[in-house]
Formats: C-alpha cells, sequence, structure tokens
C-alpha cells in the first residue's frame, strides 16, 4: 500500500505543470493549451498574476470569453492587474450585450463603451453605430478599401443555448468563424 501512495505522489509531480511550462506554451503561441482548466487551478493553487494574464490572454486568443470571469474577478493587486481586469471585463460585457441584441431582439445603439483592438470589439462598435448592412438576420460589416467583411449572425444549429457568430471572409472566402454563448 505504501508503494502505491509513493508512485502515486511521484506520478502527480511528474504529470504538474509549473510557471516555466505556462510561459513556454505562451510564448509559443498554444493558447489553448493556457486557457485550460489545468493552469487555471495552477492559479488557484499559487495566486500568481502574471499567470493569470498569460490565462486570460490565452482565452481571448482562442475565443474562450466566458473564462474571463477569474481574471475580471482576482486582478486586483496592482493598477496593471486592474487595467487588465477592466479590459477583459469590457470584453465579456460587449459580447453579453451583443448575445442579447441578436438573440432577445433588444436595442443595444445607445450604448457607447470604450474601444478595443479585439474583434469582438470592432463588431461591437459598428453594431451601435448600425455601421452595417442587414440581409435578413444577417449583420454584414464591410471594410473600406479592403477585400475583408464580417457576418454577425445568430446560429440556428443548437441544442439547448443559442449562440451568435462571427465570420470572418476575405475575398468571398470564409477564414474563421467564432462562435459566443
Amino acid at each position: 500500500m505504501k508503494y502505491i501512495f509513493i508512485f502515486l505522489f511521484i506520478a502527480n509531480q511528474c504529470f504538474a505543470i509549473n510557471g516555466a511550462d505556462i510561459q513556454n506554451w505562451f510564448n509559443n503561441k498554444n493558447y489553448s493549451q493556457v486557457c485550460s482548466n489545468a493552469v487555471e487551478k495552477f492559479y488557484k493553487d499559487n495566486n500568481d498574476d502574471g499567470i493569470l494574464n498569460l490565462y486570460a490572454i490565452s482565452c481571448l486568443n482562442t475565443h474562450q470569453i466566458n473564462r474571463l470571469t477569474l481574471p475580471i474577478f482576482k486582478l486586483v493587486k496592482t493598477k496593471e492587474a486592474r487595467e487588465n481586469a477592466a479590459y477583459f471585463a469590457d470584453i465579456l460585457f460587449k459580447k453579453k450585450l451583443l448575445y442579447h441584441a441578436i438573440i432577445d431582439g433588444i436595442d443595444i445603439d445607445y450604448i457607447r463603451l470604450p474601444k478595443s483592438d479585439y474583434i469582438l470589439s470592432m463588431i461591437f462598435d459598428r453594431f451601435v453605430k448600425k455601421d452595417y448592412e442587414k440581409d435578413g438576420d444577417i449583420y454584414i460589416f464591410n471594410d473600406n478599401n479592403s477585400d475583408t467583411y464580417y457576418e454577425l449572425g445568430k446560429s440556428n444549429d443548437y441544442n439547448e443555448i443559442q449562440r451568435i457568430y462571427i465570420k470572418t471572409y476575405k475575398n468571398d472566402e470564409l477564414i474563421s468563424e467564432i462562435e459566443y454563448w
């Protein structure tokens, strides 16, 4: 029995992650590995704001915006941490407002929020300014002097939770699709 506990302890240590692993994954752009339950658990055990920022940025890069709630509430120790938390909260808020507008048909045209470089933020800003063309239930956002455009709509293909999507097209070819709920 003693050997089983020793084996389990050693096996656990072999598969445990550390801050250097997380930093390497982030530097190598393995964002889905950083935006994971294992890294979230690592943060909860170690309370390292640097790791939490890497986690949040990785979640943005993989469009897992719902995972931003932990960084929004936990990044409070420094001015920079609070600034990052506000940035993450802004993006999550815009997602919730767009979802409410698209799924429930609620008017959000009167809302103005800070701009950021995240795609959802750009779509939100143009949506509330009515800077789009509408084709049925799809909102089309054209970039001036560019062959890129975006579509915002709701997915008809859902089980329990309705979803909204942002599709990016270049030269009329779909290059990315992001779903939110």
